[in-house]
């Protein structure tokens, strides 16, 4: 407890500076229940910090404070928010988000950041939240906590001493609402604004430290979305208010530091046209369309089968066969094979049929071995990525060598793949990859549970069949062919079935991470 009690915000002085100003939150929407009681509102680093105390004051939320492990917990009516001191993460319900700042202790009162905090409150629990920002009287503190402001001396001031002067005002008119651009003579921080709706005909905007020329501002020429605007200067901030000749659904403001312009936007609410366009956006991230891919085939065996046991070509294709039939339980699924018959498929043309078919997941089914019968053994998981273990690049030469077995006009499609590293230089921090890397972890998970044979963990390789295919793969080495006894339950249709449950239900589980990715 003696680091969280050094790391405390103690209040050094309470003094009224002469000229100094303080700040204070107003709640405007919802009525809140305590109206006279103000949020107070500190500035740290330029970044607004505000009482979490006030705040439930004024909405009559009940708290539970904690002061030895610095946790508190908001309670709202079907949601509850849990915060900690000198911790910028914080929990909505089972929900973990991030601010950009930490909850801070001043004075024995925990803080937080203001306009983030707000900002996930409006999008978790109260949507309609309005506030604005406005000048009290200073107070002075000296921070002490040694992981967030260092010995730093904090005032409620904003910081700059004088203002600075808005001189003009002009609209640009969007597809999706309007752009207010405010030409200003110094720079603000994105947290010197406050805005809210009133009604449904006006938008405020609050600029502190700043000044202007109210009959200036407030004859500019109105535009097809703002009727009029009424500029109100008070002395230490700015205050503007637009008329509107269209309802918005909601704004942003920020400064444009290259052209010394405050920039507000007001979007509309989104038209059907809109609405359909994002949901068709959506729908090609659904996880909608499996390509099952069994190696060789064909001409091609693959690990050739010894003690009178099944090749390769014709285990894979069994177990394709078996997860395909799984995943046409679910009418949602379209599954696509590379190939369903004891056919040769160049490696090229696999990736393409994936792509062609619009394919969001592509799972390559082969089967491994060594050069001499060992007792190596075990289910291997490769990405695609240049190859870290000599044994890992073996395996990938030899997935590769079926290329030999093509024509001339095939081997030209593979000029440039031995340059692994150059092929993933746009992808390697792709959503296709990290989908890849959570489907592997989700399979050999299922594995390891599911299947009775020895999990080798998931590895990285340059295979060229994962070359070509634009979306989430993973290639699948289900045992050593060269290993008796592995061989043996390679042969056997209950061992089958289990890999393929396995892979059937490491699908499912990817397809409902994904889609609840993409419905958010």
């Amino acid at each position: 407890m003696k680091t969280l009690k050094t790391s405390i915000l103690i209040l050094l002085n309470f003094l009224y500076l002469s000229g100094a100003v303080s700040e204070k939150m107003v709640i405007i929407e919802p009525s809140p229940e305590n109206s006279a009681h103000g949020i107070k509102v500190i500035t740290i680093d330029r970044t607004r910090y505000m009482s979490a105390e006030d705040f439930a004051k004024v909405f009559g939320i009940r708290t539970y404070y904690r002061k030895e492990s610095g946790k508190i917990v908001l309670f709202f009516d079907k949601n509850k928010i849990k915060l900690t001191v000198n911790n910028s993460f914080l929990m909505f319900d089972a929900k973990v988000c991030q601010m950009p700042a930490p909850t801070l202790l001043v004075d024995d009162a925990v803080f937080v950041p203001a306009i983030s905090f707000i900002t996930l409150v409006k999008h978790y629990t109260i949507p309609e939240l309005q506030y604005t920002i406005v000048k009290t009287r200073a107070t002075e503190y000296i921070v002490e906590n040694q992981s967030a402001y260092p010995g730093k001396k904090v005032s409620s001031t904003t910081g700059s001493g004088g203002t600075t002067l808005l001189t003009g005002i002009r609209y640009e008119e969007k597809a999706n609402g309007v752009e207010i651009r405010i030409k200003s003579r110094g720079t603000f921080t994105d947290a010197d604004f406050s805005t809210f709706f009133k009604g449904k005909g006006w938008f405020y905007l609050t600029v502190y430290s700043a000044d202007c020329d109210s009959m200036q501002l407030s004859s500019v020429y109105p535009t097809n979305s703002v009727q009029k605007v009424i500029a109100v200067p008070t002395g230490s901030s700015v205050q503007l208010g637009f008329q509107l000749n269209r309802q918005f659904k909601s704004a942003d403001a920020h400064f444009d530091l290259r052209n010394s312009e405050i920039v507000v936007s007001l979007f509309l609410p989104l038209n059907r046209d809109i609405k359909r366009k994002i949901e068709e956006a959506k729908t090609a991230w659904i996880i909608d369309t499996i390509v099952l891919d069994p190696g060789h085939g064909g001409k091609d065996p693959g690990t050739v089968g010894r003690w009178g046991y099944m090749h390769e070509k014709d285990i894979v294709l069994d177990i394709a066969l078996r997860v395909g039939k799984l995943l046409s339980r679910n009418k949602n699924i379209k599954v696509v094979y590379t190939r369903k018959t004891d056919v040769f498929v160049p490696l090229w043309k696999r990736a393409e049929i994936a792509n062609k078919s619009g394919g969001k997941l592509f799972v390559s089914l082969h089967v491994n071995a060594t050069k001499n019968v060992s007792s190596a053994e075990g289910l291997e998981l490769y990405l695609l990525r240049p190859g870290r273990s000599e044994e890992a690049i073996k395996v990938a030469e030899a997935e590769n060598s079926v290329i030999h077995l093509e024509d001339d006009a095939d081997k030209l499609k593979y000029q440039g793949y031995d340059d692994i590293t150059n092929i993933l230089a746009n992808m390697v921090h792709s959503t296709n990859m990290r989908d890849s890397e959570t489907f592997a972890s989700i399979l050999s998970r299922n594995f390891t549970t599911i299947v009775n044979q020895k999990n080798r963990g998931i590895k990285q390789a340059g295979f060229y069949v994962l070359v070509g295919a634009d979306m989430p793969k993973l290639l699948c080495e289900l045992g050593y062919n060269t290993n008796k006894r592995e061989a043996r339950k390679l042969n056997s249709a209950k061992h089958r079935q289990k890999i393929a449950e396995s892979i059937y239900k490491s699908i499912m589980e990817f397809k409902e991470i994904s889609d609840k990715t993409v419905a958010k």
